[in-house]
């Protein structure tokens, strides 16, 4: 799978969740596929802000299951709006590296 593939899959996932939680406020590709440094066994590693956001790892988990119906190669992380800053080393990396899907 190259760049605009791992694009297409992670917007359609993207869009789909948005539908299902009107509380989604951005998501970025980041990681492999947007530095351009795939390989055979790279995930698609999607990071998802949410707004009001109570527990994460409650939404990471809904976020794992739903990747199912997409490509089990998504890699869904969670994120609060709050907490989505360059004050957070992950966070930082994503916005500096990471391509804004929505």
């Amino acid at each position: 799978m190259d760049k605009k593939e791992a694009s297409e899959v992670a917007r359609r996932y993207v869009d789909f969740i948005r539908n299902k939680n009107p509380n989604m406020k951005k998501a970025y590709l980041f990681g492999s596929y947007a530095k351009g440094i795939v390989k055979a066994d790279s995930d698609i590693d999607l990071a998802i802000i949410f707004e009001n956001l109570s527990d994460t790892f409650d939404m990471q988990v809904q976020l794992m299951k739903l990747r199912r119906k997409f490509d089990t190669r998504i890699e869904p992380h969670a994120f609060r709006e709050s907490d989505f800053d360059i004050s957070n080393p992950l966070a930082k990396e994503i916005l500096t590296t990471g391509l804004k899907i929505f």
